[in-house]
C-alpha cells in the first residue's frame, strides 16, 4: 500500500502547473480514487496470500498423514509377508480342528432378511455341527475388538501383583482376556450367556439374558443396540445368583455348548488376526479419503 500511495504521489506531482483548478480537481479525485483502489488491492492480496499459505498447510498436513499411514501400512504388511496371505501356522492348525466341528461364519446376517453382514470381518460368528441337549442350536459371536486386559483385581495381591509388574519386561505384552457371546437357541427363544475368557482358557460366564427369535435373529438384534433398550429385562446380577446355579451356568457352557480350552484359544487367537487385518483395510480406506 505504501508503493502504491508513493505512485499516486507521482502521478499528482506530474500534472503541470498551469493546469485549470478543474482538471486539478479532477486530478486530485483520481488520485483519491487510486489510492482507495490500491489500498483495496492491496489487502485482497494480503487475503489471497493468506488462502493460499492455509491451502499450503493444509496440503502439508494431508501429505503428512498420508505418509506415516502408508509407513504403517508397509510394516503390517511386512509383517504379514512370512503367511503369504494365510493364517499363521499355530492358528491354522487349530482353525482345521475348530472347523471340523463348528462352523465359521463372518459378520451377523441383517434383521428380517434386509440382506448385508452386520460387522463382516471384525464380528465372527460359530455355530457347533451338532445339536445340543433335545435338539437346540449352539452358537458363538465374539468381535476382534472386544478384548482387554486379562487383569483380576485381587485386595491382598495388590501390592504385590504392582512389585511383579516393574520387575517385569516393559516389551512384554500383557496376557489378553476375549468377551464372547453363546447362544442356545430351541423353540424358537434364544439365551444369550455373555462369556469371558482369559490367558489361562477358563470361561466365566458374566451375564444371561433370554430372547424372543432365532440366535440370527437375536445377534442382529443384540448388534444394533437391542441390549440397552429399557423396556427389555436384562436379565440378574450374574455374581447375585446362588453359587452353584453360577457354576451350573459356566459348567453347562463348556460341556453342553462344548467351549472348551480350544474353542477358547480359537476365539482369542482369531480375535488377534482379525483385529489386525482390520486394522489393516482402516488405514487403507483413511489414507484413499485424506491423502
Amino acid at each position: 500500500m505504501i508503493r502504491s500511495n508513493l505512485l499516486a504521489r507521482r502521478i499528482a506531482t506530474a500534472i503541470p502547473k498551469h493546469a485549470c483548478a478543474t482538471s486539478v480537481a479532477s486530478s486530485s479525485a483520481a488520485v483519491d480514487t487510486l489510492c482507495r483502489m490500491s489500498s483495496s488491492t492491496s489487502y485482497n492480496f494480503a487475503s489471497n496470500n493468506s488462502t493460499l499459505a492455509t491451502t499450503r498447510q493444509f496440503s502439508s498436513a494431508a501429505t503428512e498423514i498420508g505418509s506415516i499411514l502408508q509407513r504403517e501400512i508397509n510394516e503390517e504388511t511386512e509383517a504379514a509377508a512370512d503367511y503369504d496371505g494365510k493364517l499363521p501356522p499355530e492358528l491354522a492348525e487349530l482353525d482345521a480342528e475348530i472347523r471340523s466341528k463348528w462352523t465359521v461364519i463372518e459378520g451377523i446376517s441383517g434383521i428380517g432378511g434386509a440382506g448385508g453382514e452386520i460387522g463382516s470381518g471384525a464380528t465372527m460368528r460359530m455355530f457347533r455341527k451338532e445339536a445340543g441337549s433335545k435338539g437346540a442350536k449352539i452358537g458363538i459371536v465374539f468381535h476382534c475388538q472386544d478384548t482387554e486386559e486379562d487383569v483380576k483385581f485381587e485386595e491382598n495381591e495388590l501390592y504385590e501383583d504392582q512389585r511383579e509388574d516393574e520387575e517385569e519386561d516393559e516389551d512384554e505384552e500383557p496376557p489378553q482376556a476375549v468377551r464372547f457371546g453363546v447362544t442356545v437357541s430351541k423353540g424358537g427363544r434364544t439365551v444369550v450367556l455373555q462369556c469371558r475368557s482369559g490367558a489361562d482358557g477358563d470361561v466365566n460366564v458374566e451375564t444371561a439374558m433370554v430372547r424372543d427369535g432365532d440366535a440370527e435373529s437375536v445377534l442382529a438384534a443384540l448388534a444394533s443396540g437391542e441390549s440397552m433398550h429399557a423396556a427389555l429385562y436384562q436379565g440378574p446380577e450374574f455374581t447375585e445368583l446362588a453359587e452353584d446355579l453360577q457354576q451350573s451356568f459356566e459348567k453347562y457352557v463348556v460341556e453342553e455348548c462344548g467351549v472348551d480350552e480350544n474353542v477358547a484359544a480359537y476365539i482369542s487367537m482369531y480375535s488377534d488376526y482379525r483385529e489386525q487385518e482390520e486394522y489393516v483395510s482402516w488405514m487403507n480406506a483413511a489414507i484413499d479419503i485424506l491423502d
